[in-house]
């Protein structure tokens, strides 16, 4: 049985929790002491408030707030996880949430011509290495789904 002796005095957590999220709040800005102790204890990083600067460089936006991100960068964020989801429902790769591999070739077909949709619309503005890149990507994922297929 536990100790629990009235006259000791409770001890506080060695952590805190904070809740960070913005949803509802008419005030984004935390107040300082809060970001510190928050950002001390807490793993994940620092959401991007008025005091970051802006990436000077395209691959520092990784890790930023989507509302802050371009569409273009977005829509290459959307090819990523729709390249993904098509390679999960092929069952070339486990998902990641389940850790089983499973079949279900009509949404992998989805994923590809969604991926194929996205590609025409970003390839006019994009560098001819990624041009080439996306579309490698997509003549990838056909083949993979031809051979599961049986086709």
């Amino acid at each position: 049985m536990a100790d629990r002796d009235p006259r000791k005095k409770k001890e506080e957590p060695a952590f805190r929790v904070t809740d960070r999220r913005r949803v509802g709040r008419e005030d984004p800005q935390e107040p300082p002491g809060d970001r510190e102790s928050a950002s001390a204890t807490s793993p994940e990083p620092p959401s991007p408030a008025g005091d970051q600067a802006p990436p000077t460089e395209p691959g520092e936006e990784q890790g930023r707030d989507p509302v802050h991100l371009s569409t273009p960068d977005l829509v290459r964020i959307f090819l990523a996880e729709l390249h993904m989801r098509a390679l999960i429902h092929m069952g070339l790769i486990p998902n990641p949430a389940t850790r089983l591999v499973a079949k279900d070739l009509p949404q992998a077909r989805l994923a590809i011509d969604c991926v194929a949709a996205l590609i025409d619309q970003v390839s006019p503005s994009a560098e001819p290495a990624e041009h080439d890149d996306l579309q490698e990507m997509l003549a990838s994922l056909r083949m993979y789904f031809v051979r599961q297929s049986g086709a």
